[in-house]
């Protein structure tokens, strides 16, 4: 699994999982304190990176904390062997992750590792028999998948999984209609910053039988733009949970206008 996502430094990973990658300091908000180990409380619902391409896809339930230093907790992992919630689309069956829908709290651990952890899911609880149910939220930011298909399977190219689109999301999600989305792009000057993409329709709606095109939530800070000189709607993204073209793009933008200094 995963390690480390301490921003400005290698993101560590096992020898199984992808090369290492630089992972920059976000612009203004540290993302880091949001999962120190003093934030963790029983009854949590908290996202973990997966093994595919390092984000934060995987959930679990914090049933105790046993230590904060060691680190030390209780957790149950959140699964689902269907997605009849959303159609016929055979996603789970074709080992593509689930990242919203229905899950329930399967088998018990003991992880001593916070930096396995991406981020608190603040508005999730955990109803009757374990079952929790995790949806895009009115002001969360998500990374959707730029190209996706009901027809993707185990033989789609990654480069063709791992493109990405963030996108803020307008209103919660609804059986009948979807859930209503508002693309973000990188805010020139910046390496995590984005804003509401003007060239693109304000928003669209993405529908139930779509659902697999969300990949996984980006964990965000909106930014007042009127303090820090920004245009409105910008936000600053944990860069741990974007993209590594995105990723490459910031570094490269930033090194070249130092290189001009």
């Amino acid at each position: 699994m995963k390690l480390a996502s301490k921003n400005g430094k290698t993101v560590n990973k096992t020898s199984m999982g992808p090369m290492p990658i630089t992972v920059p300091d976000p612009d203004f908000h540290d993302f880091d304190t949001d999962r120190l180990e003093e934030v963790f409380k029983p009854k949590q619902i908290q996202a973990i990176y997966d093994e595919e391409d390092g984000k934060p896809r995987f959930y679990c339930l914090i049933r105790l904390v046993i230590s904060v230093n060691p680190f030390q907790v209780h957790t149950r992992y959140l699964n689902s062997k269907t997605n009849t919630e959303f159609g016929s689309v055979k996603w789970i069956e074709s080992w593509f992750t689930k990242s919203c829908g229905s899950f329930r709290v399967f088998h018990l651990d003991i992880v001593d590792q916070v930096n396995i952890f991406s981020h608190l899911l603040g508005r999730e609880k955990a109803g009757r028999g374990g079952c929790v149910k995790i949806y895009p939220k009115s002001g969360d930011v998500w990374a959707v998948y730029q190209i996706w298909s009901v027809n993707w399977n185990r033989k789609t190219p990654k480069e063709v999984l791992h493109q990405y689109e963030m996108v803020e999301i307008v209103d919660d999600y609804s059986e009948e209609l979807g859930v209503c989305v508002t693309p973000l792009v990188k805010l020139e000057g910046y390496k995590t910053v984005y804003q509401w993409d003007a060239n693109k329709i304000a928003s669209r709606w993405i529908p139930r039988l779509e659902m697999f095109r969300f990949s996984h939530q980006v964990p965000s800070c909106l930014l007042r733009g009127q303090a820090l000189n920004l245009p409105d709607g910008c936000w600053d993204l944990d860069p741990a949970a974007t993209t590594e073209e995105l990723l490459r793009a910031a570094m490269e933008e930033t090194t070249g206008a130092k290189m001009e200094d």
